[in-house]
């Protein structure tokens, strides 16, 4: 395979590997379990590639361009971020220096972004009409069967062997008996007190707050849900509170609820989706504790965590559609 062609085609999958990663993030039920296959595969597909990147990257070294320390930061990261990710799936190291491999995984991936996008542009090849040839194509098909094979393989020695990650879920998250206490990017566990608790709904102008007690004193719904956290763990349990339906109103058209936390955190929910949310005030029974979000805190069930607002204390409608928010939360 020419040099320029390896370097297009390990491009085109490492953006694919980055493209499943993010993806996996969001898939939320069994019927979404593809992505994360095709992020395993994809991954498998660079180290497939090595093959032929070699030779380049020694050539490249041998230059002593005053970059190339960048281009072995951006390799080390690679492999960090294939190591990582094979350690979690198999389970044969979940956690490392206080960190679920997860995480290691995740931020090895992002720290690459910038990097990788450096490379590309520093190392620009321009593609060619002939690089698609019917060698090139049967070459690339091989690739992707083997690399394919190798993902089952890998998945079939796990369960034989009954190593720790034959246990995990669809997303590749690890079971906890109790979910753990975690935030998302600069969010923090506030002080609060449940005597005085507010949230406050607003709807066309119109607001009605409501206390922690008056939402007790409700009738409560129960539900059992799955919390699936994208830093690699899950937890199933049984969740009670008032269904996100009975705080709004029935009119929501084209509109959209916005369910904010105290620490300014918030998610934005489509009319058909409220009706299977809850705003849970305990779990297994126990109220819950602060650092799991109490007083109040969203459970969504079909979406990660992060979708699970903490220390709920604001939901508004507006005009605004579903859509209009980040597929991830930037606060």
């Amino acid at each position: 395979m020419p040099r320029r062609v390896s370097n297009l085609m390990l491009l085109v999958v490492l953006v694919l590997v980055l493209v499943t990663g993010v993806g996996s993030w969001l898939a939320g039920t069994p019927g979404q379990r593809w992505v994360v296959v095709a992020h395993g595969v994809a991954g498998l597909l660079v180290v497939l590639l090595v093959r032929w990147k070699a030779p380049v990257i020694g050539s490249g070294w041998a230059r002593s361009r005053r970059s190339r320390w960048a281009s072995l930061v951006l390799a080390l990261l690679t492999v960090l971020a294939l190591l990582t990710g094979v350690l979690h799936s198999t389970g044969l190291l979940t956690s490392l220096a206080g960190q679920r491999m997860m995480w290691w995984h995740v931020a090895a991936g992002f720290v690459l972004l910038p990097l990788l996008a450096w490379h590309a542009l520093a190392r620009r090849q321009r593609p060619r009409r002939t690089d698609l040839d019917r060698r090139l194509v049967l070459r690339g098909g091989g690739l992707l069967v083997v690399a394919a094979g190798l993902w089952v393989a890998i998945e079939g020695t796990v369960r034989l062997t009954r190593l720790s990650g034959a246990g995990r879920r669809f997303t590749g998250s690890y079971a906890s008996a109790l979910p753990r206490p975690t935030i998302w990017l600069t969010d923090r566990v506030p002080d609060v007190d449940a005597r005085t608790w507010t949230v406050t709904v607003t709807d066309t102008g119109r607001a009605r707050v409501w206390t922690v007690a008056d939402l007790l004193d409700r009738r409560a719904t129960s539900l059992r849900a799955v919390i699936d956290c994208t830093s690699g763990w899950y937890s199933d349990q049984e969740w009670s509170g008032v269904p996100l339906s009975h705080l709004v109103g029935p009119d929501l058209a084209g509109r959209s609820v916005v369910v904010r936390s105290m620490t300014g955190y918030s998610r934005r929910f489509a009319p058909e989706e409220i009706g299977r949310v809850l705003l849970a005030h305990s779990m297994a029974g126990e109220l819950l504790p602060t650092s799991l979000g109490a007083p109040l805190r969203l459970v969504v069930p079909g979406r990660r965590g992060f979708w699970w607002v903490k220390w709920v204390d604001r939901i508004e409608v507006d005009d605004r559609p579903s859509w209009w928010q980040p597929a991830f939360p930037l606060q």
